[in-house]
């Protein structure tokens, strides 16, 4: 079963750079999975009602080209693997036309009221498939160059082959920051995109690009409102960096992202 939902993107949407960032896919990522929940077939609603709901625990995630706002899309997700406690899907965000916007693998898991891992019910296996979310990758837009409106719409790698890095190095950047309750999702926790959001603040700090265009990301603890954590951030290579973010040092969660700088800015 292949389950599809449409979107318009909006200027609020759109980061400085002019075009929907990273974070933002994540979101837009996000709110298609509440909304498959309730698909009758996967039998889980009243288990939502009952407060159950799936844990994100990694998901890689690449844009195939930058977009702006005024963009009519669909996001399609299947669900490819069900196991006791685990399940993994595969997105993709589609513009109307066809062309492939952005991707993502997820993995997740199934937890009970208070954070228990619990079994996912038998009758989700039978949504499983092998379907492929078929669209096209397309060209460069050119689009015009400074618009609000109609920014270029250039092409990225759009590959999901990034690495989680290692243990940060002793010169790793820090970035302090106290966690806001906006900052929190339907679990009381620090969401999954906010995260990302984090990294971006951190690189910006720095005076590097905060500008993402793909991420692998692992979620290994939860930050709530109040925490005091540190975002730290190293180079891997040019244009990638390495990012953990951690709360008395403990690891609450890691990423490789790609960013790229602007020549010259959109403004």
């Amino acid at each position: 079963m292949i389950y599809s939902r449409p979107l318009h993107t909006r200027g609020i949407d759109c980061a400085s750079d002019h075009w929907v960032g990273l974070p933002t896919v994540l979101r837009f990522f996000e709110h298609c999975r509440w909304e498959w929940l309730r698909v009758p077939e996967l039998g889980l609603v009243e288990a939502v009602h009952a407060g159950h709901g799936f844990y994100v625990t990694e998901q890689v995630v690449a844009l195939s080209r930058r977009f702006g706002q005024g963009v009519s899309a669909e996001v399609r997700g299947a669900l490819r693997k069900v196991g006791r406690v685990e399940a993994r899907a595969e997105q993709d965000l589609v513009r109307s036309d066809g062309v492939l916007l952005a991707h993502c693998h997820i993995r997740g898991v199934w937890v009970a009221p208070g954070g228990r891992l619990t079994r996912i019910p038998r009758v989700a296996r039978g949504a499983v498939t092998e379907e492929p979310l078929v669209s096209a990758r397309g060209a460069d837009e050119p689009g015009t160059p400074g618009s609000l409106f109609d920014p270029p719409s250039p092409l990225r790698p759009g590959t999901l082959d990034l690495a989680l890095p290692t243990e940060p190095p002793a010169g790793a950047h820090r970035h302090t920051l106290r966690v806001r309750s906006s900052d929190c999702d339907i679990f009381a926790h620090v969401n999954a995109a906010h995260y990302v959001r984090f990294v971006a603040d951190s690189l910006a700090s720095q005076g590097a690009s905060p500008s993402l265009h793909r991420a692998a990301v692992r979620y290994i603890g939860q930050a709530i409102a109040g925490d005091t954590v540190e975002v730290l951030t190293w180079p891997l290579e040019p244009e990638r960096w390495g990012a953990a973010v951690t709360r008395d040092d403990e690891v609450l969660f890691t990423a490789c992202v790609d960013t790229e700088r602007l020549h010259p800015p959109l403004q």
